[in-house]
């Protein structure tokens, strides 16, 4: 059970719904899923909606609002957002529009196999749109801007709750990270960020099944833009192939990208990196919230790619 999700009770969002919708609403129904918020669909006035809950922040609330507002076409479909505020003060909520279909993962493999094609379309697309109006590089804020100085001093940041900042206590003296195994991995990245360029794209960062949707014809919705960034597109082909368990999408996007005339440098060994990235920034957050089993099978698939 992680102590990062939010659990709220039904009880609260109906008591909650019945002042923001006085006309009524109906179908209330909890969404399984997700590392932080919680989330219930509902029908209100013949509209379908979203309400997540989150009792952390509004952060990803507000960078979806600036995604909808300002990367949203045809080719990139997101979710209107409607409202966000606070239900009491440790809850905050953001009500959006539900799109038509479900999550990829709801489909059976071979019909999830199916919509790669377009998949990694959109995600090209997400990749080709216009930064030139943003600055910085790794994760941006609700104003689209982000503080990195350069994308290979982001990427060797991924240290920085597991040894603590600016004086606080790190993971390594407050949970179970192991810092002999940490310290070995985060070594292999050091030496393989050299051959990442300093790309700045606009990545999805958290781009796969849970959070794109389908009808079973098309991609009709990226959500959760939480861990967008501003970076090398590659992180978002690995963040899919690190967590897969049996597509390979590293051998799958490189042949997409050929057939596109793209020719990518370094591609091995920047996708190795990025993995090892992401690995250890999710140990880091298992430990923290004190996913043991999900820490064991993360570290199980970083000692696969250290050949370990």
């Amino acid at each position: 059970m992680s102590t990062h999700k939010t659990i709220a009770d039904t009880e609260t969002i109906a008591s909650f719904l019945k002042i923001e919708f006085p006309s009524g609403f109906s179908d209330l129904e909890v969404i399984t899923g997700g590392e932080g918020s919680q989330a219930y669909s509902f029908a209100a006035s013949g509209t379908q909606y979203i309400i997540r809950i989150n009792k952390h922040h509004t952060l990803g609330f507000r960078k979806d609002e600036y995604a909808f507002s300002h990367l949203a076409s045809p080719s990139i479909p997101i979710p209107k957002i409607f409202k966000i505020g606070k239900i009491t003060s440790g809850l905050r909520f953001c009500i959006s529009e539900r799109v038509e279909g479900k999550t990829l993962n709801s489909f059976a493999e071979a019909e999830f196999e199916s919509f790669l094609p377009v998949m990694f379309d959109v995600l090209d697309a997400v990749h080709a749109v216009d930064v030139s109006g943003s600055g910085g590089y790794g994760k941006w804020g609700a104003d689209g801007q982000a503080e990195g100085g350069n994308w290979k001093e982001y990427l060797m940041t991924v240290d920085k709750y597991a040894k603590g900042m600016q004086g606080t206590v790190g993971l390594f003296e407050t949970t179970f990270l192991e810092k002999d195994f940490w310290d070995s991995a985060y070594a292999r990245l050091a030496e393989l960020v050299r051959s990442c360029p300093e790309a700045r794209f606009l990545v999805h960062g958290d781009y796969g099944s849970n959070n794109v949707l389908s009808d079973g014809r098309r991609i009709t919705g990226v959500i959760d833009w939480e861990s967008s960034m501003y970076g090398d597109f590659l992180y978002d082909v690995a963040w899919l192939s690190f967590w897969s368990r049996s597509l390979d999408f590293q051998s799958l996007y490189l042949e997409h990208s050929k057939k596109k005339g793209m020719q990518i440098e370094n591609y091995a060994e920047r996708m190795l990196c990025y993995k090892l990235y992401i690995g250890l920034s999710s140990l880091s957050f298992y430990a923290y919230s004190g996913q043991k089993e999900k820490y064991a099978k993360t570290k199980g698939s970083i000692s696969r790619l250290l050949g370990v």
